[in-house]
């Protein structure tokens, strides 16, 4: 079952060096999901690789480590859109929470204005619904 690993740490350069060192092993950069103002990385891990995702992280010595299950069994996709403004981004997060999502699969980039969402098939079409919605720059 796929999982979403979440690690918050003290300083935002320990975040830069989670991201080498999961990239180093082989993950995905689209399974990673970094804030470096936030201080937080969000991974989404399939059962084969999530023990060595939990070592790289607990590695950097973490302030918080949390797991979340994600509904489907299969590893999801992340989908992800560009906005305008900051504001249309907490719409398009609260709109995803609206519809049932877990807070714990959306990420949000309020530097960059990107909303990041870990989305498991059997919703992937609402999901974009509610992206495109609101206007995006650009839908991935």
């Amino acid at each position: 079952m796929a999982k979403v690993i979440t690690a918050h740490y003290a300083v935002d350069t320990t975040v830069k060096n989670v991201v080498d060192d999961l990239v180093n092993i082989g993950l995905p950069t689209e399974k990673i999901l970094a804030d470096e103002e936030e201080k937080m990385v969000k991974v989404i891990a399939g059962a084969a690789i999530e023990a060595e995702i939990e070592e790289v992280l607990k590695r950097h010595k973490p302030d918080e480590i949390s797991m979340h299950n994600l509904k489907e069994k299969k590893v999801a996709e992340t989908l992800t859109a560009t906005y305008e403004s900051a504001d249309t981004l907490q719409n398009v997060v609260d709109d995803l929470i609206n519809i049932g999502l877990p807070a714990e699969e959306i990420f949000a980039d309020k530097e960059n204005r990107v909303v990041k969402v870990i989305a498991p098939k059997v919703i992937e079409a609402e999901i974009k619904e509610v992206m495109k919605r609101h206007d995006p720059i650009r839908v991935e």
